[in-house]
């Protein structure tokens, strides 16, 4: 229903019932029919399954190369912060209250129900969603917050790590809920290390998941060329099957038609498909301008020729086919709609800066702007250096278009229009002359 892999697949419970490609193959009485549809079938589950392997080897991938690698590296970082933070911290004192001392506001405060009372005057102060540290306990910096959603006041304990909790509204309970928080100290450190080895050995699973090639490979190749093969027998060429309004063509036109409702807030029935798009190989998707306006970015399919093509200033800068060697035409565009209900518009017009460049010879700056980097004038010669034959030296002053060495020294060359003017001008010339005087001899 979702379109998404893996699908979830049950067949009919009646065995008794016969399905469209069974009808067909009994009214034609040739089998490759039923065959084919039973190969179609049968190569889209694959191809589907073929695509959630790739898809899990891209995310295998990504593990492989950067989450699990970033992940074991933080985690060591922040588990020598913690071992450094328990030898730094001020041991509690000795005695029934075990309190050592509480620095607030420059003021070092040596009693704890006093130091309770002073801090808990002190978060009180804070404004709405403000953090600041306002003392210092035990080595660390005090650092307090004020949630104005929550209405609560937190606490973050910062040495080389962060240690966190919540301040309640009792003066002695809140320095009970600090020293809390810094003798977990060791129950974050082993939880650390055994995320560290659990990272570590996901990183070596991923590894060897990443050497495994598809199962169903040789499967896929097998009956993907004899669905070709049964293709030709049957002289399915791709003319017929466009002029007949098979399923998988009107799955492509609501695919197309939910796209645009969904992207440009529009409701429109997929009856309206033939009025809104009536030339099948122009079915325009996207349409935009970068932000100056200076350049206008389009994006449309060929139903019929089964391609997509990019656009800029009316300039196809990339076009691709979603026909391939031993793909049918109705497989074709099934891939052509899954595209569609993947892609959305700011994907259709995202331009890459290769295809650009190659295409037009422009380039794309921070703002998402096209420009030519050949439209300056560096040398400040009058001449843009897209034409100019040294744009650095700005004493060297000849364009592409120059003729002599010197400006002021160089000679107009004739266009090729002005020399056949010319030539036909005396031409015309010569003639009248010859003409006048055979007259003259007459």
């Amino acid at each position: 229903m979702t379109s998404k892999t893996p699908v979830r697949v049950a067949e009919d419970v009646d065995e008794s019932s016969l399905s469209y490609a069974e009808i067909k193959a009994l009214a034609t009485g040739n089998p490759l029919i039923k065959e084919k549809m039973d190969l179609d079938n049968e190569v889209t589950k694959l191809k589907m399954l073929e695509s959630n392997y790739k898809s899990n080897k891209y995310k295998l991938e990504d593990k492989v190369n950067k989450i699990y690698p970033k992940n074991i590296e933080n985690t060591e970082k922040l588990i020598k912060a913690v071992e450094k933070d328990m030898v730094d911290v001020e041991p509690l004192a000795s005695g029934e209250n075990k309190f050592t001392s509480l620095s607030l506001g420059g003021n070092t405060i040596y009693d704890k129900k006093e130091a309770g009372e002073k801090l808990l005057e002190e978060i009180k102060k804070l404004k709405i969603n403000e953090s600041k540290v306002i003392g210092k306990y035990r080595n660390f910096d005090l650092e307090a917050s004020y949630n104005f959603m929550t209405n609560t006041y937190t606490f973050k304990l910062k040495g080389q790590a962060e240690y966190f909790g919540e301040f309640s509204t009792s003066p002695d309970g809140n320095i009970t809920r600090l020293d809390n928080a810094i003798d977990k100290m060791n129950l974050r450190l082993e939880k650390l290390k055994q995320n560290l080895e659990s990272y570590k050995e996901s990183l070596e699973n991923a590894k060897v998941e990443l050497k495994k090639p598809f199962e169903k490979a040789d499967e896929l190749r097998e009956k993907t060329l004899r669905l070709a093969e049964i293709n030709k027998l049957l002289d399915m060429g791709d003319v017929e099957e466009l002029e007949n309004d098979s399923p998988v063509l009107e799955d492509l036109k609501r695919a197309i038609i939910d796209y645009a409702n969904y992207e440009f807030s529009e409701s429109n029935s997929y009856e309206d498909f033939d009025k809104l798009y009536p030339d099948l190989k122009h079915i325009g998707l996207a349409y935009t301008e970068t932000p100056n306006g200076n350049h206008s970015i389009q994006y449309e399919i060929d139903i019929e020729e089964k391609t997509w093509t990019q656009y800029v200033d009316n300039v196809a800068i990339r076009t691709e086919s979603f026909v391939e060697e031993y793909i049918s035409n109705s497989q074709a565009i099934k891939d052509m709609t899954e595209a569609i209900k993947m892609s959305s518009f700011d994907d259709l017009v995202s331009v890459d800066e290769e295809d650009l460049k190659q295409a037009l010879g422009l380039e794309i700056d921070d703002d998402g702007n096209f420009y030519d980097p050949l439209a300056k004038d560096l040398d400040n010669d009058g001449i843009v250096d897209r034409y100019d034959n040294d744009f650095k030296d700005s004493d060297y002053f000849e364009s592409t278009y120059d003729v002599e060495d010197n400006l002021y020294a160089r000679e107009e060359k004739p266009s090729i229009l002005g020399q056949i003017s010319k030539f036909k001008s005396e031409e015309k010339k010569e003639n009248t002359q010859e003409k006048s005087e055979k007259e003259q001899e007459r």
